[in-house]
């Protein structure tokens, strides 16, 4: 009876070690999967091949860091493009052995260090993998978001889509002349009264209190600040006249920063032609010879555009709470003018 227990209890052990072996191993599985899939999933196509087109939908602007709004979860619907969530998309890419790419993006563009972190991610990738990868719009491609199709081979755009922007903005300087009092208010700020003001500061260094919005900006001042501007802006031209092979000066004396719709902007040879994101899944398909493809696209819900018109409405009816509206603004859009200048566009950013 000893002998039975001794050889039951050997047997059990090892059918048990083989089940927690089993166990583990189909944990690691689950785990590594859940990874290597966590951002796209399948779209249409034969679900078992590895011929692999990816769709990459981009929306918002370009900003360094995405918000951090702490407890307020509605915050974090919120569409913006930011360098490290492009970098994490392109390793899953990578993983997945991805034979094309398709970058839908539509964004007005946003701060400049963004963009080009983002415009060096694509363009490595895309020389590392030797894929090709085709930029799309069916919205708005303008300013930084222009900036960053140019590191594909080929950009396209629905028909009616806005393209364009070829300029950099500097902060502006606003400068209270005479000032008598100044209110800080949730719709903006004023400023009257019948006494007077007086600011006081103390600061080391010439120019330390650049943009002290008390005092007018010196010429030699504003000369500076503009020579920075025209930096970035030679080399958006020069991405721009090498990528899409312009002359340099009809990018500046022509093109200009003017925006166009995807009927000028094929004539201005911004676009390579109006094709929609059917059209262009085919294009690529024809490229590489694919017989057999599957198509993936990043799992995206439904967030709320920053720079859709409707924003203003949508917390004046969603959020009653007016602290809310305040962190909003503090948090993001105070955040996003913060660098010293940016490639976006003045009439989409009104609602900041």
């Amino acid at each position: 009876m000893n002998y039975f227990f001794q050889v039951f209890s050997k047997t059990l052990g090892f059918l048990l070690a083989i089940i927690f072996l089993l166990v583990l191993m189909s944990l690691f599985l689950f785990f590594f999967e859940g990874n290597k899939h966590k951002y796209f999933s399948y779209l249409e196509g034969n679900k078992n091949s590895s011929e692999i087109i990816a769709i990459l939908n981009l929306n918002g602007p370009i900003i360094s860091e995405p918000p951090n709004f702490n407890n307020y979860n509605i915050f974090q619907n919120l569409e913006v493009i930011y360098p490290s969530l492009i970098k994490e998309y392109l390793n899953e890419l990578e993983q997945n052995n991805t034979k094309g790419i398709i970058i839908s993006i539509n964004s007005p563009g946003g701060s400049v260090s963004a963009t080009q972190k983002i415009y060096n991610l694509v363009k490595e990738f895309k020389e590392k993998n030797n894929i090709p990868i085709y930029f799309h719009t069916k919205d708005i491609l303008t300013s930084g978001s222009y900036w960053v199709a140019l590191s594909g081979d080929k950009i396209f755009a629905d028909y009616g889509s806005i393209i364009g922007s070829i300029g950099v903005r500097g902060p502006n300087w606003l400068y209270y002349n005479s000032p008598t009092f100044l209110s800080e208010g949730l719709f903006g700020r004023s400023v009257e009264s019948r006494n007077g003001l007086k600011l006081f500061s103390n600061t080391a260094g010439m120019h330390k209190d650049i943009f002290n919005p008390f005092r007018k900006p010196t010429q030699k001042e504003i000369n500076k600040l503009q020579i920075m501007v025209n930096d970035i802006y030679s080399d958006f031209v020069n991405l721009v006249s090498t990528n899409r092979r312009i002359e340099r000066n009809i990018v500046i004396d022509d093109i200009g920063a003017m925006i166009f719709n995807s009927k000028r902007a094929k004539i201005n040879y911004l676009i390579d032609d109006e094709k929609n994101i059917d059209e262009i899944i085919e294009l690529v398909s024809k490229k590489l010879k694919l017989e057999n493809r599957k198509i993936l696209i990043n799992n995206y819900e439904d967030k709320y555009n920053l720079f859709n018109l409707n924003y203003i409405n949508f917390f004046n009816n969603k959020i009653a709470n007016k602290d809310l509206k305040i962190i909003i603004n503090e948090k993001f859009c105070n955040n996003y003018y913060n660098e010293f200048s940016s490639i976006a566009q003045n009439y989409i950013s009104i609602n900041c």
